[in-house]
């Protein structure tokens, strides 16, 4: 074969690869979660072994952060929230993660989550949380106004900074 006609086979194999990548990726791409428009009502337990449940909120926004111990993002955006644990004064943070308390509360230690305003640790011995609020992965990250309505969910890690931007945009549509 001439050079040139091994060239254009090359090409025309080469584009056709990418096609069919183009092709699987569109066929295969993840749906969006399906996280519960109202959150549902839960108890789940405390790391001293109290419960807790969703009537125990009280007021304010709502973040709920599934994690596991030990998951490398989910530990970066614990230590993220604690470094702007003043930003989130008036909102609920909930760290929910499924694991054994010694596991929880060893992350609770290792990312200073413990010093954020109106921080709760919990536990789910059930693993009834991920089907209750449709969760997929960790970390996961759900905004929930005053009222229980879904702001919006995060899969995988996200920062303190577009977790604060999206409540206020939020707060900004709401006046």
């Amino acid at each position: 074969m001439s050079k040139k006609i091994l060239i254009s086979y090359l090409l025309i194999c080469s584009v056709f690869a990418l096609m069919g990548l183009i092709a699987y990726k569109a066929l295969h791409k993840k749906a969006a979660a399906d996280f519960p428009a109202e959150m549902p009502s839960w108890e789940l337990i405390t790391p001293e072994g109290g419960l807790f449940s969703s009537d125990s909120l009280g007021t304010g926004k709502i973040v709920i952060l599934f994690y596991a111990p030990g998951c490398l993002f989910c530990e970066h955006e614990g230590r993220e929230l604690a470094r702007h644990a003043a930003d989130f004064s008036g909102n609920r943070l909930l760290f929910v993660t499924c694991a054994p308390v010694d596991s929880a509360a060893a992350y609770t230690l290792r990312t200073g989550i413990g010093t954020i305003p109106h921080y709760h640790s919990l536990i789910d011995t059930s693993l009834k949380i991920p089907l209750l609020l449709g969760i997929r992965t960790t970390p996961t990250t759900l905004l929930y106004d005053e009222s229980r309505k879904l702001i919006k969910g995060f899969e995988g890690e996200v920062n303190a900074a577009k977790l604060l931007k999206t409540l206020r945009v939020y707060e900004a549509k709401e006046e």
